[in-house]
């Protein structure tokens, strides 16, 4: 038998080929295992939740925050938000200050008469391509026939473009003692010295018995207020008595536009006459007074009736903090000739710095929808929704139907870039004579060429001004 020669590799050979192997089995584990983890990690950024952060004044975001419905959006949208409180003042500062200084906003709440200065600084979004957006936008909301369409427009467009959707609706209401005006020993008495029916007051003349009739300084109990403290509160309040005698301070349809300069008109200096002589049936201290001190003064009972803004009536009602609550009646401002009513609020906005806009219009629309609208006015806030007002208990509400009364008569307010400019000449002109510092006339006089100082050429004089410097 013939034996088969057997070749042996060498030992140091048959090692490297068998490391060789093991080598390359190894290298396409570790390569599998490289582009497992960057998926992994690409997967990972993808399903990362991309966080919005939105930015208002603390008292109006509780309204949203307090419905506890912004997690229910987190879970179904994937979106998280970050409630921050700034005033507006701090939200305009921080735009002004630019992207570059950190953390930016994708959604703001302010007030909307400072539309027209964030559009100038090209600071804000407009939302029309969002509207149309159907990867975005709800077909069934339709915010011209869904929400009031008066509010709607004033407080979310400017020179013809959509810039975003209200937060809240602010109106001011006359809040007085029910109680006292139903108690038959003052209604007997009332009508005793003024030969008429106690009832609610729809006139100055009518409002100004009335305060002169509680005016009980011995018992330290007073007939109205005046919100007299240098500030937002004062300006506001005499814009009441303005609108109520058919003045305005432009004479525009709309806040976006410029108009003839009519501060100084005769029904306003008429309208301001009568703010200064409410002083006489307030308290001692109504010079200092604010949103805060007049809110506490028909709380704790101190005065019969005053100017008091919707989104404080909660804080009437709320027996915690209220002793006088049950006992408030409700009714529109009264007037020397057509009924009006003021129209003010915060509006949504999505700034320009915004990193993630379409995200942040997303919650944009889920903030708009029933059951937010709902749940956010059943916590203190003013849906300007219209189906909002079908709810139960948001008819329960005690000066619902009062707010609804005010819708239609809305007068709009500047909304113009010289807007807050504006505002600080007003506040400090009519400060002035509230303190008898100077008359009505002299002081609107001087506001007017304030005004027109302001605004430059987009705006005159209707009325002449020129006695007065």
């Amino acid at each position: 038998m013939r034996c088969r020669r057997i070749s042996y590799l060498p030992l140091h050979v048959f090692l490297r080929s068998n490391m060789d192997r093991k080598s390359s089995r190894n290298g396409a584990v570790l390569l599998f295992l490289l582009f497992a983890l960057v998926f992994l990690q690409l997967s990972c950024a993808r399903r990362k939740p991309v966080t919005i952060r939105l930015a208002g004044d603390e008292w109006f975001l509780n309204s949203l925050t307090r419905t506890g419905l912004i997690p229910d959006f987190e879970r179904k949208s994937g979106i998280r938000v970050e409630v921050l409180h700034q005033n507006d003042r701090s939200i305009l500062s921080d735009l002004d200050r630019g992207p570059n200084r950190g953390d930016t906003l994708d959604v703001i709440a302010v007030r909307h008469r400072l539309l027209g200065g964030l559009v100038q600084k090209d600071q804000v979004r407009p939302i029309d391509s969002f509207l149309v957006d159907s990867t975005l936008h709800d077909p069934s909301f339709i915010p011209a026939q869904r929400l009031f369409a008066n509010w709607w427009r004033e407080l979310s467009t400017y020179d013809r473009k959509t810039y975003g959707f209200p937060f809240t609706g602010l109106t001011t209401f006359l809040c007085y003692r029910k109680d006292l005006l139903n108690d038959p020993v003052n209604q007997k008495n009332f009508e005793l010295r003024y030969h008429r029916e106690l009832k609610p007051p729809t006139t100055w003349p009518e409002y100004s018995q009335l305060a002169e009739f509680f005016n009980r300084p011995n018992e330290h109990f007073y007939g109205t207020y005046i919100q007299g403290k240098q500030g937002l509160a004062l300006w506001y309040e005499w814009l009441n008595l303005v609108y109520s005698f058919s003045g305005n301070i432009l004479d525009t349809q709309h806040g976006w536009e410029y108009g003839d300069i009519v501060v100084n008109s005769p029904q306003n200096v008429a309208a301001t006459e009568q703010y200064a002589r409410l002083i006489a049936f307030s308290p001692p201290d109504t010079l200092k007074y604010g949103w805060g001190e007049a809110q506490s003064a028909l709380q704790q009972g101190h005065v019969f009736m005053g100017l008091l803004w919707n989104d404080q009536a909660p804080f009437l009602e709320d027996p915690a903090v209220s002793k006088v609550a049950g006992k408030i009646g409700y009714s529109l401002s009264p007037v020397s000739s057509e009924p009006f009513s003021q129209l003010e609020g915060l509006t949504y906005l999505i700034p320009m710095e915004s990193k993630h806009p379409r995200e942040a219009y997303r919650f944009l629309e889920w903030a708009m929808s029933a059951q937010v609208q709902i749940q956010q006015t059943l916590a203190g806030g003013a849906s300007i929704r219209q189906s909002t007002y079908d709810d139960p208990k948001i008819k329960a509400i005690p000066y619902t139907s009062t707010f609804l009364a005010s819708v239609p008569l809305a007068k709009p307010k500047p909304t113009i870039p010289e807007s807050a400019e504006m505002t600080e000449a007003m506040t400090r002109q009519v400060g002035d004579i509230v303190r008898g510092r100077t008359s009505a006339r002299t002081g609107l006089n001087r506001l007017a060429l304030d005004l027109q100082h302001i605004v430059g050429g987009r705006a005159h004089l209707r009325y002449s001004a020129e006695t007065t410097r």
